[in-house]
Parts: C-alpha cells; structure tokens; sequence
C-alpha cells in the first residue's frame, strides 16, 4: 500500500514539475527585472520626459520618494489628492504660503479617502510639520474608505505600519503573472513600442512624463506643447466630451456616512494639532456634478466655510471643453486660477 502511494506521489509530482519549474522562473525574472520598481531602490521612479511604460503604483512611488528624501528638504506643506491634485502645481502654490515652505506632492492615482488619512498620520507619527497643505477631493475620493486591491492603487505598506506588507508584494507578483500582463510586458521589451492593447486595464502606458524627484511633481508639457501648436483637440479626441444639461440639476447621491465622518475627524484633529493652514477643494469636474448638499454642509461644519472650496457644477471653468485633457482631467492654467480665488477671499 506505501509503495502504490509513493509511486501516485511520484507521478504527480513528475506531472507537475514543468508547471513547477515555469512558475519559479516566472518569479525569478519578476524579482530580476522588478517591473513595479517594488523590490529594489531608485533614486528617480520615472526617467523624466520619457515614456513612462509600465504603469507603477504612485501611491508607493510617493511614500518612498517621501522617506528618501524628507531629511534632505525637511517637508513641511502637502498636497493631496488623486491625479487630479497632480496639476496643482508647486510653482503656483508657493506665491500664497509661508516663504521658505518645503512642498511635496503626496499624490496616488484614484487617491481614496482611506488613504489619503493614512497618508496624514503616518506624517503626524513622524512628528512632521504639516504647516499648509492643499487636499483635492471629489466625489470618487469620499467614497473609498478602504484600501484599492489593485497592483496600481494597493496602499503603501508604510502607512499602514506595514500590516499589509505581504498582501502588498503578492498583488504586485499576482498582477505579473496574470496573461494579459505577460503578454503586454514580453511584447513590449521586445519590440519596445506600447500598442494600443497594452494601454487597456492600465497595464502600460506611452505618455511622456516630466517629473521632479525633489517635490515628486508629475507633468505633461507634451499636452501644453500639442495645444499651444493646435494639434491636441482633433476631432478624435473631441469625441471624449459629451453633452452635459445646461442647468444645474444633477448632483451625487449622499456620500459621507460613518466611516467617512471618522476619517475626516481624524484628519480635521490632526491639522488643528499641527496648526495647518489648509485649503479643501472639491474639484471642477468636467461631469459637472455637484456634492449632495448635505456632504457639502458636512465638510463645512467640520473644516470651516473658509477651508472648503467647491468649484464643482456648472461654471465658467466647466463648461470650457479647452480647460480638460479629456473628462477628468483639468489643467494647470485652471488649478492657478483656482489658487488664485481662494487665497484672495482668505486673505
């Protein structure tokens, strides 16, 4: 009987060594060629004004440029938010807050709530100043008030006191070896060129993207270069902006429950400890949906008429189709604009 089931073990190990072995390799060249910049150091996570291939989790990207060189600049003003924070750009916030202020972009695609608070206190477990700070919120951001499961949007272990360290690194490896990854990535090493399929799923990605390592600040002057010479609205493009009513009717279902009241306490608590002068914006969607009124009167109560802006819904700066990208994105000249109201009514 021990020899008949040696020998079923035997078969099955024999049967499934290949698989074995293939998936070892696959490991192996995930940790040699660390496609996520998860494994290894870089001194820059992006190789500025290239295509940026691969698309990498920023919220990652964010905490390590973080913690690399916080003793270096001794950051002490934030800007938060999803990628549509990205285009606040420090330049133009610098003008309206303390001389000498040292700003860093603490930014994550689809930033949530959740992780936007984490993000504060890990800064307050620091004992970092957090003397100005800029929070960008919509909508998507009020709503998520747990971690993202995705390689790209998966929170930073630091900030949670590295709890979720292994679900971290088995999500990026999971995301490696799924297909349609694989396919992609050997594709695109080869040939060196992101197609078209490559960009679905957000796998990778051919944008050029300028970035500075001391502020962590992505940008797209490739955009401003393409409409300053005419070329970037062509009529495919145009096809992105849809019609939207032309009075203000539509407005998002109540976000702001339980969960979402505790986080912003804990972030409100936090600023008033370190006496931060901060700004709220709920930004200028090109959806032009409004906050639900009671979230907006929430968000005031809380944080104060003077630190909430809400330049959502119909407005001048929303129905120009020339202020967005496409239908989430605005651009630099509107945040500068938007910096520019706030802080001469607070003045």
């Amino acid at each position: 009987m021990k020899k008949e089931i040696f020998c079923l073990v035997k078969r099955i190990v024999l049967f499934f060594s290949p698989f074995l072995f293939a998936l070892l390799f696959l490991v192996l060249l995930y940790v040699i060629l660390d496609p996520f910049k998860v494994l290894k150091e870089y001194d820059s996570y992006y190789i500025s004004d290239e295509e940026s291939g691969v698309t990498l989790n920023k919220n990652w990207i964010s905490t390590k440029t973080f913690e690399k060189n916080y003793d270096l600049y001794r950051y002490d003003s934030f800007i938060f938010g999803n990628s549509r924070s990205i285009f606040y750009e420090v330049a133009d916030w610098e003008p309206h807050i303390d001389p000498g202020s040292s700003c860093f972009h603490f930014d994550a695609s689809g930033e949530g709530l959740y992780a936007l608070n984490k993000k504060i206190q890990y800064l307050n477990s620091k004992n970092v100043a957090i003397n100005n700070v800029l929070m960008i919120i919509d909508y998507s951001t009020l709503e998520q008030t747990a971690s993202q499961t995705t390689h790209i949007g998966i929170i930073a272990p630091q900030l949670e006191n590295n709890r979720n360290l292994l679900n971290f690194h088995f999500t990026s490896l999971k995301a490696f070896l799924t297909p349609k990854f694989m396919l992609a990535f050997v594709d695109y090493k080869i040939r060196g060129e992101v197609k078209p399929y490559m960009k679905k799923g957000f796998l990778l990605d051919d944008l050029p993207i300028h970035y500075v390592v001391k502020t962590n600040e992505v940008s797209f002057p490739h955009f401003e270069r393409l409409i300053e010479e005419g070329k970037y609205y062509t009529p495919e493009r145009m096809k992105i902006f849809y019609e939207r009513d032309t009075t203000q009717q539509t407005y998002s279902p109540p976000v702001i429950f339980d969960a979402q009241k505790q986080m912003l306490q804990e972030i409100n608590d936090i600023f008033r400890k370190h006496n931060t002068d901060f700004k709220i914006i709920i930004s200028p969607l090109y959806d032009q949906i409004k906050l639900n009124e009671s979230d907006l009167a929430y968000l005031r109560s809380l944080f104060g008429n003077d630190r909430v802006f809400d330049f959502a819904g119909i407005s001048d700066i929303t129905n120009n189709i020339h202020n967005y990208y496409e239908d989430s994105h605005y651009r630099p000249h509107v945040t500068r604009k938007m910096l520019e109201s706030m802080y001469r009514k607070t003045e």
